[in-house]
């Protein structure tokens, strides 16, 4: 029996809006709308979409935060409203822009917190800890009160804490939302290489779900676009979009006008709808007749699959 079922599952919320003074206007909005997939153990899954897609929704209905309107979502084969408690043992959650630490303890009295409450040994608390510290490169700020942690800092403690209990079910949900471009490397690298556990992963950046997940469901305003295999996914072309700008905008070489360069709104130059073959060809065009001030490649891949039109099942 699959870790994950969710069947035909809504869930709808009322928002309110004031109209004048006193009149108010409400309106069904509809968060997740008839998804249906099932995560078998030990698979990496990513769940990926636009802002307000489902996402989050789809994620505490997963962990009994929220309770579906229609259909039906079992964890670890149950009614997850009813054994949230009991559930919570075997789940480890990160959310990007929620914090599980203590925000003036240091690090590691937060981790001593956490065995208390999953009840860990003290061996495999230990042995825990110096395993993930390594992993992570964290040794440096174990002592340090949160507060006064970088926020890439802080979201290594906060994967670390929600390792320590050896959880079966990991849910990442947007982990690396700004941080630096090391700190995401080292992250996305520690989640390559976990094993034997299974992972859900929300996030609006395609790119690091595809390096990290094997499988990957697309959601748009709350639909379920489709359910694609990693590597299915990687074949889909996707366009780039180049933007520069000259020492001397004054100065754009004749040489460019049959690539449909455009002047933008703030003195940069824009080409866009290239495949990768082009964006070499036209770098190279560019560094070799131009002075370049800054330059720019935009690859805005998830908004062009969700346009592209795949349907549910067409990927895997």
């Amino acid at each position: 029996m699959a870790l994950i079922e969710v069947d035909h599952v809504t869930k709808q919320y009322v928002k309110v809006a004031k109209i004048g003074v006193v009149k108010k206007k409400r309106t069904l909005f509809t968060a997740v709308d008839d998804i249906s997939f099932a995560i078998e153990a030990g698979e990496k899954v990513g769940i990926v979409g636009l802002n307000g897609s489902g996402k989050s929704t789809l994620i505490k209905m997963m962990l009994g935060i929220l309770r579906a309107d229609d259909g039906t979502l079992a964890t670890f084969s149950g009614d997850p409203t009813k054994y949230r408690q009991r559930n919570a043992q075997r789940i480890g959650i990160v959310f990007g822009q929620r914090s599980q630490l203590r925000w003036d303890l240091p690090v590691y009295d937060t981790f001593l917190l956490n065995k208390e409450i999953y009840r860990i040994s003290k061996e495999d608390f230990l042995a825990r800890v110096k395993h993930l510290t390594s992993l992570l490169d964290a040794k440096d700020f174990l002592q340090q009160p949160v507060r006064t942690l970088s926020l890439g800092q802080r979201m290594k403690a906060e994967v670390m804490a929600s390792l320590l209990h050896d959880p079966e079910l990991i849910i990442l949900d947007e982990p690396t939302i700004g941080l630096d471009v090391v700190t995401k490397h080292k992250i996305v690298k520690f989640l390559q290489q976990l094993e034997g556990k299974t992972l859900l992963y929300t996030s609006h950046d395609l790119e690091d779900v595809e390096k990290i997940c094997s499988r990957i469901l697309i959601l748009d305003h709350g639909k379920l676009l489709t359910d694609i295999s990693a590597q299915a996914l990687a074949k889909i072309a996707t366009p780039s979009q180049i933007e520069f700008s000259l020492v001397d905008s004054a100065n754009l070489p004749a040489a460019l006008a049959d690539v449909g360069v455009q002047t933008l709104p703030n003195g940069n130059f824009s080409v866009a709808g290239l495949s990768s073959k082009e964006v070499q060809d036209l770098m190279r065009r560019l560094i070799a007749t131009t002075e370049l001030a800054s330059v720019t490649i935009a690859n805005k891949r998830l908004e062009y699959v969700i346009s592209s039109g795949l349907t549910t099942g067409g990927g895997q």
